[in-house]
């Protein structure tokens, strides 16, 4: 069996904190798009990646497809981040992974070595692997195949939370140098920070 660890972008939130679809934002950096930066990287480690987007969402589905990253739709984005890790993972892409690490769109700093670390965490075998910085877990978190009926069966805007709290033991933690780890964008004045 081949393993395929594919990467899921969350990319269908309503940033009704930030007053307008932030990963349209413009890193001030680089002026390329949040949910863009985002997904370049991703796809550097991940090539199959998918990024779950809200079905009306068609600029940043353009957007997002410029990048190479496959776009599904989430129709049911109002009822919370656990529908698109549910759309990632039945992706008509590669729908049989033996993994997936899930990254969300609002996270544009993370560099391409944490996620390398993340993946080769899960192909050594781990259940779960998520980067930590200063002894705080951050993302993006990795989980193998035998989860996936519970991610499957996942509820509510919490993500992953409950499979995470319930397999805690057994999370591989990695010691990564960045604290973007830890910085999602929420409100306009963290895109400058």
């Amino acid at each position: 069996m081949t393993v395929e660890i594919i990467g899921i972008l969350l990319a269908a939130g309503h940033s009704t904190r930030f007053g307008g679809n932030k990963l349209l934002q413009p890193l001030p950096d680089t002026q390329i798009a949040m949910a863009v930066q985002a997904a370049r990287t991703l796809c550097e480690v991940l090539p199959d990646s998918v990024a779950v987007v809200r079905d009306s969402d068609r600029e940043l589905q353009l957007r997002l497809l410029e990048t190479g990253i496959r776009v599904v739709e989430n129709p049911d984005s109002h009822l919370g981040m656990s529908r698109s890790i549910r759309r990632g993972i039945e992706n008509p892409y590669v729908p049989n992974a033996s993994g997936w690490v899930i990254a969300l769109a609002d996270m544009p700093y993370i560099p391409a070595l944490v996620i390398q670390q993340v993946v080769g965490a899960l192909l050594r075998g781990a259940l779960i692997a998520a980067p930590q910085f200063k002894k705080q877990r951050g993302h993006p978190v990795g989980f193998s195949r035998p989860l996936k009926a519970e991610l499957l069966q996942l509820q509510g805007d919490t993500g992953a939370k409950p499979v995470i709290d319930k397999y805690r033991s057994q999370i591989q933690l990695i010691d990564t140098f960045s604290d973007a780890i830890l910085r999602d964008i929420d409100y306009p004045q963290d895109v400058s920070k």
